[in-house]
């Protein structure tokens, strides 16, 4: 609605205050919630662990919010406590909340609408994606869809490879750039193995995944330059960590999406002699 009022008016709002908004927006109404947890874990559950994965001590926390309480409850410190009502804070424990409930897939699924409906609210572009309880720095947003977020679903029979699939993009967003070129090289060997049937090296399943999925000469080439890459970053990994160019990697990551769509949709037909 008020992205509406913006373009119609010609407003342009900065960055900071579209990120203070998200934040206010997720205190509002994401945050509550889980606060009110009873059970199947109890928000003091949540956020003892939370507190844990942050290297926050939970019990000096509780301990100093209940400072001179008389009362035979005890007090657990706000959410926003440990965001800080900063935006990177909050994202970051919004992502930790989502895996401490991991118990309560309804909470999942409220925390999860909230965030989303938070991130359709935004008038500026906030440079994030929310998927599978995890926040990820957009790319290109109209080939992060298809090619990154879309990769999820189509890898839900290949539980190992989808979090292989997850690491990379994980490592991606946190410029973990090796973790981006192993983990994807993996979950692509990981389905090549699952539609050949063996348990080759993707390098000597190259041949029979180029004849499995029926490329033309130019996407065989394409293959071997994805597989060439990788065993070329693997054999140098600790002298040239440093010098993977960023865009080559988002590049790789695109292309791992492309390269196993491909696979998957090959899997699900009848292969041509």
């Amino acid at each position: 609605m008020l992205g509406r009022f913006n373009k119609v008016f010609g407003i342009q709002d900065d960055l900071l205050t579209e990120q203070r908004r998200f934040v206010e927006r997720i205190n509002q109404t994401a945050i509550p919630p889980i606060q009110s947890l009873h059970y199947t874990p109890s928000y003091r559950e949540v956020f003892e662990v939370v507190c844990y994965w942050l290297g926050i001590n939970a019990n000096d926390r509780i301990s100093q919010a209940n400072r001179g309480s008389y009362s035979y409850s005890v007090s657990i410190p706000s959410v926003r406590s440990l965001t800080g009502d900063d935006f990177m804070g909050t994202i970051k424990v919004l992502s930790l909340l989502y895996q401490g409930l991991k118990d309560n897939p309804s909470a999942q699924q409220t925390l999860s609408g909230w965030i989303e409906t938070a991130l359709d609210q935004t008038t500026v572009d906030l440079g994030i994606t929310w998927n599978d309880g995890m926040f990820y720095p957009s790319g290109a947003r109209e080939l992060d869809e298809p090619l990154v977020e879309e990769t999820f679903k189509w890898l839900a029979d290949f539980p190992n490879e989808k979090a292989d699939f997850l690491k990379a993009v994980t490592g991606y967003a946190n410029k973990q750039l090796g973790e981006v070129i192993i983990n994807c090289y993996v979950a692509v060997e990981g389905v090549a193995r699952a539609i050949l049937d063996n348990k080759k090296t993707l390098d000597n399943n190259r041949d029979g995944l180029m004849k499995r999925l029926q490329l033309s000469q130019e996407w065989k080439a394409l293959l071997s330059n994805f597989i060439n890459y990788a065993n070329e970053f693997k054999r140098h990994a600790s002298e040239n960590r440093h010098k993977l160019n960023p865009v080559e990697v988002e590049g790789f990551l695109y292309m791992t999406g492309v390269l196993l769509r491909m696979m998957i949709l090959a899997a699900k037909t009848k292969p041509k002699d």
